[in-house]
């Protein structure tokens, strides 16, 4: 069951800041702490997903999901090259 209604657009942003302010702080510490902060990232692509099934009228929304996306790459990418190198 999804946690909002349909078109409950402010559901979706107050999720997203909690995020934004957890994703942040992740960010500043993002040198010894790249899985906490793909982790947020990740957590945040599943509830826009979320929201873009219930809206896919949401062009914005669907925009910002596939940004969402690359970036959760590139963190995943940088998280797997980090662990390379403290492993070699």
């Amino acid at each position: 069951m999804l946690s909002w209604d349909k078109h409950d657009r402010g559901t979706y942003n107050n999720k997203m800041a909690l995020l934004g302010f957890l994703l942040e702080s992740a960010q500043q510490q993002a040198g010894s702490d790249v899985q906490t902060l793909c982790l947020l990232m990740s957590i945040s692509k599943d509830v826009t997903e979320r929201y873009v099934a219930t809206n896919p009228e949401d062009v914005q929304i669907q925009q910002r999901l596939m940004a969402m996306r690359q970036d959760l790459r590139a963190c995943l990418a940088n998280q797997a090259e980090a662990h390379a190198w403290a492993d070699s």
